[in-house]
């Protein structure tokens, strides 16, 4: 599996950036990361109107913010290196969040992403469903988003799996990030391809049944042979469904209660439209715990994929 050699968390000091930053923070200690990067962006819009408030030029008025900034950014690698013991990079930049974190991403190879599921401002590109939506369309990293405050490593992954080379890569970016203590839940959603067209005419429910009964033999080789390929000392636990995939994964979040959801973009099946969807975005919104989410640029990199209409 590919390991992680540096993490950067965005901040702007919001409650969930604080968790943010502590997840990070903690990531870097358990994998090993020497350097946390920190990063910090204010929107020209508010650089503006500072601007015509204190009647000073632009350049001035960043000088000043820089400065208050650096302040508070300090006391952050200051509290971080005493609680982890690791060090903290500062990274202040004036822009679009989403542009200038991305083009820092790319520039530093970046190897995880990490922001808070909220920011300070719920109008602002630090809002859930505004920052993570625009990094997935640009960022080329994994981005983790962080709910809930850390108080320990991942105990409990789950992994939306439909046994493609792209599952594969995701389920061992979750392992990337976990101890080997962690239980790896896997989930498997099937359904009887054109059922509905079936019940049109008229299969009957025993034939049905029996297709499904195939279906999901098939699918317990497949996940066994699946799990070998991962070939880790970890728990894992195999969960195969029937039903639609964005139900059967819901349903399994409220059941595991895991620390953290892990799920990408490409798949052979509706497993897709768990990612940059509305479901990707209601799967945040309605769940407590941290998630990561593998952007199509970090699967087409790593596996070779972009280029070839997967």
């Amino acid at each position: 599996m590919k390991k992680i050699a540096s993490i950067m968390v965005a901040t702007d000091m919001s409650t969930c950036a604080v968790m943010a930053e502590k997840r990070a923070a903690l990531l870097c200690r358990q994998l090993g990361v020497d350097t946390l990067d920190i990063i910090n962006v204010q929107d020209l819009s508010v650089i503006d109107m500072l601007t015509r408030a204190l009647k000073s030029p632009t350049d001035e008025t960043k000088r000043v913010v820089r400065e208050g900034l650096a302040a508070d950014l300090e006391n952050i690698t200051k509290r971080l290196e005493e609680a982890y013991g690791i060090n903290s990079r500062l990274v202040i930049r004036f822009g679009k969040p989403a542009h200038e974190i991305t083009t820092r991403v790319i520039g530093e190879k970046t190897g995880l992403l990490v922001v808070g599921a909220h920011g300070n401002d719920p109008s602002s590109d630090m809002f859930l469903g505004n920052l993570p939506s625009k990094l997935l369309q640009f960022n080329p990293c994994p981005l983790l988003i962080v709910r809930k405050a850390p108080t320990a490593e991942y105990r409990k992954i789950i992994v939306a799996v439909d046994f493609s080379e792209i599952s594969l890569y995701l389920a061992q970016q979750a392992l990337a990030i976990a101890t080997p203590e962690t239980e790896i839940v896997l989930v498997h959603a099937y359904e009887v391809p054109n059922e509905g067209m079936m019940r049109y005419a008229s299969v009957s429910e025993g034939l049905l049944h029996e297709f499904r009964s195939n279906i999901r033999l098939k699918a317990g080789a497949e996940i066994q042979d699946f799990i070998s390929q991962l070939d880790v000392p970890n728990p894992i636990t195999p969960v195969i469904q029937f039903g639609v995939p964005s139900v059967v994964l819901k349903e399994n979040i409220e059941a595991n209660n895991p620390d953290l959801i892990v799920m990408g973009k490409h798949g052979r099946t509706r497993l897709e439209e768990f990612l940059l969807g509305s479901t990707t975005r209601n799967t945040i919104n309605e769940t407590d715990c941290d998630i990561l989410v593998v952007p199509p640029a970090a699967i087409d990199r790593d596996l070779g994929l972009a280029g070839k209409g997967i």
